[in-house]
């Protein structure tokens, strides 16, 4: 089995915020063990494509289109992502793409209903079609990494543990804050040791949608936010909703966002006056607190049953758009004086995802373990993903 491989981690996430892609180097190093990773990682490029508004609508409306509708939508998605694969491959000219082994690629997330949930029938969505792919690319695909889980019973999410679990594991917890907060971490009971690993509770997707009805993309440092106050009756709401009291594993979906959180957002129907500007910066706030308030909680939670450290305070790795938040990170560490926050370097914070995405391929071809039964609750580990076979890529500049 080769001990390094080559991968190009694509991303699209719940934040909407636009396609991440990586170009990353993975090597196996077995002599490794306890706490130090086994595997090395190395990001060698990187390319952010923003979404233009017309993607943004087309991809948070995508749940309403008929089956036709939805196919030519992955179909167009498909064609974007494979024109800016190319692109990118264009660009990095320092690297042969001849030893290329995989495009990992996440796809972009429709539905997601597992079988976990009550009330739901068991399925999930990505749309990306990986054949198109890899005949628009040149090179092999390896796509739809949660159907496995899924399948087996299990939430079908998060699938980034394995990799924080192989290429991180220097840190106590793994905290990522995209459109949905989620963290990951080892527990340690009657002498084995287990990952752990679920969502918490709405992020960016919730920032992000307040931000815009203010005219704004996302809340830049929090700025926004800065110019609110919390709103107590709505952090009440919002901390005694039910998913917060549930046990792992768990995870959370946009149809649990517009289930459970919009509807207590009672956005004013004129934007244009200051006291209804007032009033969504109260509710960026407000909802910039609570998700500080739930991943401090969570963390406290999971305290006691992690292994023994030596270290005074335990590390947490924060990746992620959230990351950049000036106000939830200062709320985040108000509320956890007992850790350490440590963001990621600016290349880490943005691209983790890709980069484990481009590692969970490199698994797949290996035909190992990527998405662990600790973490989704489904009967067993698995290796999931749908290989798709292309010729080796061929590029010219001219």
């Amino acid at each position: 089995m080769k001990k390094s491989y080559y991968s190009i981690g694509i991303m699209s996430g719940t934040s909407l915020d636009g396609l991440d892609i990586a170009l990353c180097k993975f090597e196996n190093d077995r002599e490794k063990q306890n706490k130090t990773s086994l595997w090395k990682y190395e990001i060698i490029n990187t390319q952010f494509v923003e979404y233009k508004p017309f993607w943004k609508e087309k991809l948070q409306n995508a749940h309403f289109l008929s089956a036709l509708e939805l196919k030519k939508l992955e179909t167009e998605w498909t064609d974007f992502v494979a024109e800016n694969v190319n692109n990118f491959v264009l660009q990095s000219k320092e690297f042969n793409f001849s030893n290329l082994d995989c495009i990992s690629s996440h796809g972009h997330t429709i539905f997601h209903q597992p079988a976990q949930n009550k009330g739901e029938l068991g399925f999930t969505l990505q749309v990306g079609n990986g054949a198109m792919l890899a005949a628009k690319t040149g090179c092999q695909v390896v796509c739809d990494f949660r159907q496995t889980d899924v399948a087996l019973g299990g939430q079908g999410a998060p699938l980034v543990p394995i990799g924080d679990e192989l290429l991180f594991a220097d840190y106590d917890f793994c905290l990522n804050l995209g459109g949905i907060a989620n963290i990951s971490f080892n527990t340690f009971h009657q002498n084995k040791t287990s990952r752990i690993a679920f969502d918490i509770c709405p992020c960016n997707m919730v920032l992000n949608f307040l931000s815009n009805q203010l005219g704004f993309a996302y809340d830049k440092g929090g700025k926004l936010a800065k110019q609110g106050k919390i709103d107590k009756k709505l952090l009440q709401k919002l901390n005694h909703l039910t998913f917060y009291s549930e046990s792992y594993p768990k995870s959370l979906g946009r149809e649990w966002v517009e289930q459970n959180i919009f509807p207590l957002l009672h956005l004013p129907q004129n934007i244009e006056t200051v006291e209804s500007q007032q009033k969504i910066k109260d509710f960026l706030h407000t909802l910039t607190y609570h998700s500080a308030f739930q991943i401090a909680e969570s963390i406290k939670k999971t305290e006691g049953g992690l292994e023994k450290s030596i270290r005074k305070k335990r590390k947490v790795l924060v990746t992620g758009g959230g990351a950049y938040n000036d106000v939830l990170i200062h709320y985040l560490k108000e509320l956890s004086p007992q850790v350490e926050i440590l963001k990621g370097n600016s290349t880490l914070i943005a691209y983790k995802e890709a980069l484990i995405f481009a590692f969970l391929g490199v698994l797949r071809l290996r035909k190992q373990t990527n998405t662990l039964a600790t973490v989704t609750g489904a009967v067993k580990d698995s290796c999931g993903g749908t290989i798709y076979l292309a010729e080796p890529m061929t590029f010219s500049s001219s």
